[in-house]
């Protein structure tokens, strides 16, 4: 792996654990990293309307390609997920623009902002904790499994594009394991919950960009191909 990859997808991810604490030390508190105007929040927004910048890139080489219209799909998927996640974490812009809450919805939401995931668990803890078994099972035990049983995958694999690779296992683990961990340390410095969404969205970074790299790759390969 070149070193550039190995900062990217390995150190960017120890790096967003570590910054807080790091901060917290020099600063000595930590009033830029919580809260909705807080370094957490807007990073994690950031990290998913990166992420909605490369899938839109990685679509429109899937078309130059003619690659099959169920990766098209996944990629549209992709990127309707990642705007309703960053416009969520936005509550639509209120906490940039400061605007106040409608009251209807106000009396639905128990925080009194305009979003949805703050009005039921079925918009906030059911998708977490799917995304956090799907980031478990196939972010780092399958990519493990493959690399330790030296099996990796075809692309002639209906999945291939879909299933991450060893790219995305040390952000797939950290956002597995950042609660029970800073838990048990109760620690102050981070707030996990919020944490936990930031490593979500840099994962989703992180494996679009993976996604990318590997269409970029085939594209590569094809050009050259051709030019022989």
């Amino acid at each position: 792996m070149k070193t550039r990859d190995l900062l990217i997808y390995h150190g960017l991810p120890l790096l967003m654990i570590l910054f807080p604490f790091v901060w917290v030390s020099i600063v000595g508190n930590d009033r830029m990293l919580k809260g909705e105007a807080g370094f957490v929040e807007l990073s994690t927004a950031l990290f998913l309307f990166i992420a909605i910048g490369i899938s839109v890139s990685s679509l429109a080489i899937t078309r130059r390609l003619n690659l099959s219209a169920y990766l098209k799909g996944w990629l549209v998927l992709l990127i309707l997920g990642a705007t309703y996640f960053a416009l969520e974490e936005l509550s639509y812009g209120q906490h940039i623009f400061g605007w106040g809450t409608p009251e209807t919805l106000k009396q639905l939401n128990d925080q009194g902002e305009t979003n949805l995931h703050n009005i039921s668990a079925l918009f906030d803890q059911v998708p977490r904790a799917l995304l956090t078994i799907g980031i478990l099972v196939g972010g780092a035990i399958m990519p493990l499994y493959r690399h330790f049983r030296h099996a990796p995958l075809s692309e002639n694999n209906r999945f291939y594009w879909q299933w991450p690779t060893m790219d995305c296992v040390t952000i797939g683990l950290l956002v597995v394991l950042v609660r029970p961990v800073f838990e048990v340390f109760e620690t102050h410095t981070i707030n996990t919950g919020e944490t936990k969404e930031q490593l979500i969205a840099l994962f989703i970074l992180l494996y679009c960009l993976s996604i990318r790299a590997r269409l970029k790759h085939k594209a590569k390969a094809g050009s050259a191909n051709a030019a022989e």
